[in-house]
């Protein structure tokens, strides 16, 4: 057992944990920035959330990018060239002395670059995984909120000790290092003379090497994938989640500060989101999904995160915020690694760099229209108050829409006879 080799594609769950975190710290790091941005520009709540917003409307161009790029590339390059963006708009931003210029660095710059960091690992890790697939995926997603248990108290303090522009720096000084781990992707478990982890041992490929990814028969075409009720249906309920995720995760710093509480002390409370998440990751993804049906475990926790936002509402104690993040960051992260799953069941693994880079868009319509829409209501109404009660709402239909997921058919095409 001691000369057992390690099978290479948890090397490559490793890899993907670090990008991930990384894509979570691009995430969790404005919401901290955010009410400092605000001030030092002259920005209102629903301008200084339109950068996130256009940042979001760009990344929904750049997955669906990654997604075609991780199908036919290498993903080395497509991994590190993203990272490259990031890096350059992070150091950018710190240089930025009008608000235009965190539209373009911060906005544009890291929404080309960030969309490679999560599709294509998610991508990469379903194909070297049949056995274990969900927990593999579950590992790595793992990445955003450890991201969030980390980025917050680090990029608060960083801001409190040496200022918003020094901490842009160091922020981007560390994704500069983390993205080397993109050299360790491969595209295939043939690249390295291998198997998917689960393979049945006796049963023997008849695909050729020149096939890699195809030796599925079940495996649809990124356009018939696209074209079923099923793909939209898992569509809208992932926007639903992330509208949900990205209001609190954007507003709810600000919120915390408007309450009068400390910023290190309000940052722990997005932190706790990610303790909450990764506990839910060990917990939901690796046990409930064994036991219950997967659409099941999409029910309860939606319905659960969404009733976590009550206490934002109705308690305004420091120790309600910090539960809250437990519990919403608990709920959260067990229908995160859901829905690749499903979508690799369902479709097959040919074209899932390009399906789940289509899928992952519908993050990004929800990072554009969720915050922005957040903070014009708070801008109207001096309260996040009915923004926070929508979360609820939207959590609750995504709850009740997993009801309806329904194992897609392929349509055979008759073959019709030439004769006469």
């Amino acid at each position: 057992m001691l000369g057992k080799k390690v099978f290479y594609g948890w090397y490559i769950v490793a890899a993907s944990l670090i990008l991930i975190i990384l894509d979570g710290l691009l995430l969790y790091s404005f919401g901290v920035f955010f009410p400092y941005l605000n001030e030092e520009f002259g920005l209102s709540r629903a301008a200084g959330s339109s950068i996130f917003s256009l940042r979001s409307f760009v990344l929904a161009f750049s997955l669906t990018l990654a997604g075609r790029l991780v199908d036919k590339y290498d993903p080395r390059a497509v991994v590190f060239g993203g990272g490259i963006f990031c890096v350059l708009g992070v150091f950018l931003s710190g240089l930025a002395t009008k608000g235009w210029h965190l539209y373009v660095t911060y906005g544009v710059i890291i929404g080309l670059g960030d969309g490679v960091l999560y599709i294509t690992c998610v991508a990469l890790v379903s194909r070297w995984f049949i056995k274990k697939r969900t927990l593999a995926i579950g590992i790595i997603t793992t990445g955003i909120p450890l991201s969030g248990l980390i980025t917050n108290p680090l990029t608060a303090w960083l801001i409190k000790s040496f200022g918003v522009r020094n901490a842009f720096f160091a922020l981007a000084g560390i994704i500069l290092i983390s993205i080397l781990s993109a050299l360790v992707l491969r595209a295939y478990p043939e690249d390295k003379g291998l198997k998917p982890y689960g393979e049945d041992e006796q049963e023997k490929s008849s695909v050729e090497p020149n096939q890699k990814g195809s030796q599925n028969n079940n495996d649809w075409k990124a356009l018939e994938a696209i074209a079923t009720p099923t793909f939209w249906l898992l569509y809208v309920m992932y926007f639903f989640a992330f509208i949900t995720f990205l209001v609190v995760v954007v507003h709810l710093f600000n919120f915390a500060i408007d309450l009068g509480i400390p910023p290190l002390v309000a940052s722990g409370a997005p932190a706790a989101i990610g303790l909450g998440s990764l506990c839910g990751r060990l917990i939901l993804s690796a046990l409930l999904t064994e036991v219950l049906e997967k659409r099941k475990v999409l029910f309860i926790c939606f319905l659960l995160q969404g009733s976590s936002i009550f206490l934002l509402l109705f308690i305004r104690e420091t120790w309600a915020f910090y539960l809250f993040g437990i519990l919403f960051g608990f709920f959260y992260s067990g229908t995160v690694p859901i829905f690749p799953t499903l979508l690799g069941n369902f479709f097959g693994l040919r074209a899932l760099g390009t399906i789940y880079g289509f899928f992952g868009s519908s993050y990004s319509v929800a990072a554009i229209c969720g915050p922005l829409a957040a903070g014009y209501i708070h801008d109207a109404t001096g309260s996040y108050f009915y923004p926070f009660l929508l979360a609820i709402f939207f959590c609750y239909v995504a709850a009740f829409s997993s009801f309806f997921i329904k194992t897609p058919q392929k349509i055979k095409k008759e073959i019709v006879s030439a004769s006469s």
